[in-house]
């Protein structure tokens, strides 16, 4: 076998075998709790935050909401007296797990004039015409880098693939 074969195959090997040990070997899962009752930190700690607003034009805003989980797990409310916004309707498709960290930019609602409030767990996030306006028209973000990586590797295997197939048959240009 020569050299180059052997690079292919151990590049082939790595980008296959490579995503699905990280996945497998990923962070240690903190726990997540039940937030009924608010006993847990992760229950209690957790804050809403309003990033900011974007006037509609037709009297309409739309507030871009995130959170903050200062502790090391996961907290789970559903919507209730304790994950509602304000006005309207206690479920407006805002989460109900909420990870650690301060996670930005995670949904949106549209209201009717100038005052909205999110209540989760014990603290509420409020926007008010003082609040920040968007520089663009907000767009709840999307995936995480982990599954761009993975996708990136996938795709490079792929092309990996198909150039080693080709140069096993002769007569075939690469």
């Amino acid at each position: 076998m020569t050299a180059a074969r052997s690079l292919i195959r151990a590049l082939l090997v790595a980008c296959f075998a490579l995503p699905f040990a990280l996945l497998l070997a990923g962070p240690a899962q903190a726990a997540t709790y039940e937030c009924t009752p608010m006993s847990s930190d992760a229950c209690k700690q957790l804050q809403p935050v309003a990033e900011c607003v974007w006037d509609n034009g037709d009297g309409t805003t739309t507030a871009l909401w995130g959170w903050n989980n200062p502790t090391a797990d996961s907290a789970h409310i559903p919507p209730s007296n304790k994950n509602n916004l304000w006005p309207g309707a206690d479920d407006q498709g805002q989460p109900t797990l909420f990870g650690p960290g301060r996670i930005r930019n995670v949904f949106t609602t549209t209201f009717t004039g100038t005052r909205a409030t999110w209540h989760l767990g014990n603290n509420d996030a409020q926007v008010t015409a003082s609040t920040a306006a968007c520089s663009t028209k907000p767009v709840p973000q999307v995936g995480d880098m982990r599954a761009l990586a993975l996708a990136l590797l996938l795709l490079a295997g792929t092309g990996l693939t198909i150039l080693f197939l080709r140069n096993r048959r002769p007569g075939v240009p690469a």
